[in-house]
């Protein structure tokens, strides 16, 4: 069986050696074979993993909630329990998404608000509203 070095691997799928290495230890990667020397190898299908991994964190799941779907996963696991993980993150996105909306009007209001010009002692409406002064 074709095996890859922690290098290898790192190349591969473009995510750091350090990084794999803590992925291990948080067990979202299995533990890896080790040589006589005790280097690392890899199987094939780490690639793949990796790459779940990156997209996930891209997606916004946690380490927690990766790790989790990963088990789902290798232990061909119920659907249910992967799509109350997918429910629950994007309740926490929507939420995000609301209160970045806020910020968004907010900031957009003193920006509109703000000439510009003047000393910062004269008042700020950014930064009074970023101290929560216009509340």
């Amino acid at each position: 069986m074709q095996t890859l070095s922690i290098g290898e691997l790192a190349e591969r799928s473009g995510v750091a050696s350090q990084a794999i290495r803590y992925y291990e230890k948080e067990k979202l990667m299995p533990a890896p074979e080790r040589t006589e020397a005790n280097y690392r190898r890899y199987p094939l299908d780490a690639v793949a993993r990796l790459e779940f991994i990156v997209h996930a964190k891209q997606w916004g799941f946690t380490l927690d909630e990766i790790r989790e779907l990963l088990l789902l996963q290798d232990a061909n696991g119920d659907r249910a329990q992967a799509k109350r993980i997918a429910e629950e993150k994007l309740l926490k996105i929507r939420e995000q998404i609301k209160h970045l909306s806020r910020i968004e009007a907010v900031l957009a209001k003193t920006l509109d608000e703000c000439a510009g010009e003047g000393p910062m002692r004269e008042g700020c409406p950014i930064v009074e509203a970023i101290a929560g002064k216009d509340e």
